[in-house]
């Protein structure tokens, strides 16, 4: 039986999370959000940030009352006062960047994509593992109170037997932007649709088989991808992500 009042979203104690340094690496618009979250809303503190020009990171740093700004990453990461590193670099960059801050012996905080591929992303957990740091994705939806909400009814039961998951995401880019741009790996799957996966296993766990359709945009990426998801115990997942139009957005769970 479906409760009557849904459960509250659990948080951790403020006094519970530790202050650390933060490096940033790509001071892009996500970046901004970024500092801008952990300025307002947490104790935590950004020393240092690192662009591929000195103006670009001057001026962020100037932006943001950040002490020191690089145009070289790897003297940022030479700092001994850096306890992690934000990547907010293009999807391409997203490897090699989190590999050299981690093995410079950063914890690393990566935007999604986590990596391109499998073999990226084994080496990532291979080389943190080696060095005993972290290396996460920034799927920070993973982290909303209404994902622990959803959380708590599928621990305690209560949607019974999970049979459909529906998932949606569109939204519309100009032909120019660039995650049409495949030399940047652009596509749905690496922006949009990492969340309907997200989402996905987070529900039902990895599947036990995928099947996936796509159509081609120009500049050699696809515009739009469905999914169908299969898991073990019988729940059937229909995902769709699009780069060609805005869509209502948003994702049922049912069961019996």
């Amino acid at each position: 039986m479906f409760p009557s009042q849904l459960p509250k979203p659990r948080h951790h104690a403020a006094s519970a999370i530790p202050t650390l340094r933060w490096g940033i690496i790509g001071p892009g618009w996500i970046a901004e959000r970024f500092v801008k979250s952990l300025k307002e809303l947490s104790r935590q503190q950004v020393v240092a940030v690192s662009s591929r020009t000195q103006q670009k990171a001057d001026a962020f740093a100037a932006r943001w009352g950040i002490p020191q700004a690089y145009a070289q990453v790897d003297e940022m990461l030479a700092r001994p006062d850096i306890d992690a590193v934000y990547i907010a670099t293009p999807h391409n960059h997203h490897f090699p960047d989190g590999l050299r801050a981690l093995r410079a012996g950063k914890h690393v905080l990566i935007e999604k994509p986590f990596a391109l591929n499998r073999r990226e992303g084994a080496a990532l957990k291979a080389e943190a593992v080696k060095q005993g740091t972290l290396a996460m994705e920034a799927m920070w939806c993973d982290y909303a109170p209404k994902y622990d909400v959803i959380r708590q009814l599928l621990e305690d039961g209560v949607l019974g037997d999970l049979h459909t998951l529906l998932a949606d995401h569109g939204e519309f880019f100009t032909p120019d932007h660039r995650i049409f741009n495949a030399d940047l790996a652009g596509g749905p799957m690496m922006d949009l649709g990492s969340y309907l996966t997200s989402f996905s296993v987070m529900v039902g766990g990895v599947p036990q088989d995928i099947i996936a359709r796509g159509r081609p945009a120009q500049r050699g990426v696809n515009g739009q991808i469905s999914m169908l998801f299969n898991w073990e115990k019988g729940l059937q997942g229909l995902l769709n992500t699009t780069l060609f139009s805005n869509t209502p957005g948003g994702a049922v769970v049912a069961g019996r």
